[in-house]
């Protein structure tokens, strides 16, 4: 079979919880799970698949059919979320339009929440939940050589004569350290960029899946934590290294879970005598002196902290489990040693006031991030603050389950605060991010920080984006 994995290009995605001037402002990720599925089945089968990421490659639609019209492929498979689930439908309709025999099978975060959904719309063919490596290989291979019937398949749904088959969930995770790398040799990395980087090529890189903590709003919560070994990881940032990536990021949820594993990573790379910038996402008590010691001399220069709220009783609600006193000394600790960080921070928690909201502007100005974004508080498809929602009576039906069944471009995103409006909401956040961000403290520390031009214009366009949302330019 000839398989392309394709990123459809971006026409009708849904609005989120962050500023809309800053949606898409930060520049283009890959998508690493989508080339983790493209290189199991390469190793798999045997087979060369293709690889069209249309919004960093700047493919439009009529290109993207030009080229799928070049490649001829039998099937073609997009990995979504319920944000690009739009995308991926148009997308599934054109091609289904130009060649009407070519297969469509999505997976991806969306699938896995509404995979029966997902295959009752009319353009699917097949949809993989769960971890997509060995389930969508199984699949093609099925298909291919008749290696064994879909219905033995756990994590597929497909189609038979227009009737939907959904198979159990596939319950066994995957080793991690028997994955081969990302299929970046199907991808032009140097399409990849993030303004606020520190190098001149960007890329991602995963060392853990799953997170354990409780965050109510998340949609991994309670997940099993799992390690690759410290030699697979630096394996592949030395891989990296030699494509030209100078800048990472560790897109794992909180790849400090386990310290050791981050400390053995860490010595590795200095051993190595390796020469990368990095950034990571942490918990606030998943850090102490030793771990940040060993990111900065391994070369990380950013850590991402989920701090969400300066009110205690909302930190509670949340289910973060984290002290305003812990942020504080997590903070003051990564500063000390030199590695900046960035605050992601939540207003509009249900029966939060106004007055709270800017008391975290307030809270976030005391920390000194180098960065802070306020998203409003949103309950995505299927979290459990989502079923509190429901529960309460905040929203009268499921209205996420509604979108899964009949997805349109209609659809809006309901906040959950019912004393205030959506307008009003945005307009707190635009206020907040200005109240931030036009701290002559945080101006001046940005200032005193610039090491060149590329980096003054990179920060200034950021600046703009968020300054310049709360005038509606």
């Amino acid at each position: 079979m000839k398989i392309l994995f394709l990123v459809p290009p971006e026409t009708t995605s849904l609005e989120s919880s962050v500023p809309k001037a800053l949606e898409g402002g930060k520049g283009y990720y890959p998508k690493l799970g989508l080339l983790y599925v493209a290189a199991y089945y390469e190793r798999e089968t045997g087979n060369t698949a293709t690889f069209i990421d249309c919004p960093p490659e700047n493919v439009s639609e009529e290109a993207m059919l030009a080229r799928v019209r070049e490649v001829k492929p039998d099937m073609v498979a997009m990995s979504i979320m319920t944000f690009n689930l739009l995308d991926a439908l148009r997308t599934a309709k054109v091609l289904k339009l130009e060649h009407p025999n070519l297969k469509i099978c999505l997976g991806g975060p969306h699938v896995n929440l509404y995979p029966k959904e997902t295959l009752s719309l009319p353009e699917i063919d097949y949809v993989v939940f769960g971890e997509g490596e060995k389930i969508f290989s199984r699949l093609t291979q099925a298909l291919e050589k008749e290696s064994e019937p879909l219905s033995s398949i756990n994590g597929l749904g497909w189609k038979q004569d227009g009737i939907s088959h959904i198979n159990p969930a596939e319950t066994e995770l995957l080793d991690l350290d028997e994955l081969p790398f990302p299929a970046r040799h199907l991808v032009d990395v140097s399409s990849y960029q993030h303004i606020i980087g520190e190098g001149r090529q960007f890329f991602t890189i995963q060392a853990t899946r799953g997170c354990p903590a409780a965050c109510t709003f998340c949609d991994i919560r309670k997940t099993k934590f799992r390690i690759r070994s410290p030699k697979s990881v630096v394996d592949e940032v030395e891989e990296l290294v030699k494509m030209g990536v100078d800048d990472l990021f560790f897109v794992d949820d909180t790849i400090t879970i386990d310290k050791k594993n981050v400390l053995a990573i860490c010595k590795l790379i200095v051993e190595r005598g390796i020469k990368i910038n990095f950034k990571i996402s942490a918990r606030v008590d998943t850090i102490n002196p030793e771990v940040v010691a060993a990111l900065k001399k391994a070369g990380c220069y950013r850590i991402h902290f989920g701090i969400e709220s300066a009110t205690p009783k909302y930190l509670q609600y949340l289910q973060k489990g984290q002290t305003l006193e812990k942020v504080e000394r997590a903070c003051k600790m990564t500063r000390e040693v030199g590695i900046g960080f960035f605050a992601y921070m939540m207003i509009g928690i249900p029966h939060e006031t106004k007055e709270e909201m800017f008391a975290t502007v307030d809270f976030a100005k005391k920390l000194r991030p180098d960065y802070a974004q306020f998203s409003i508080c949103t309950p995505y498809p299927k979290v459990e603050l989502y079923y509190q929602m429901l529960n309460e009576g905040i929203v009268p039906e499921d209205y996420w389950q509604k979108f899964a069944e009949n997805p349109t471009a209609d659809f809006k995103i309901q906040f959950w605060n019912k004393d205030f409006t959506e307008d009003e909401l945005r307009q707190i956040q635009d206020e907040c991010h200005a109240r931030f961000y036009r701290s002559p403290t945080y101006i001046m520390k940005q200032i005193t920080k610039l090491r060149s031009w590329s980096d003054f214009t990179a920060k200034a366009r950021m600046g703009t984006k968020i300054l310049t949302s709360r005038l509606g330019i």
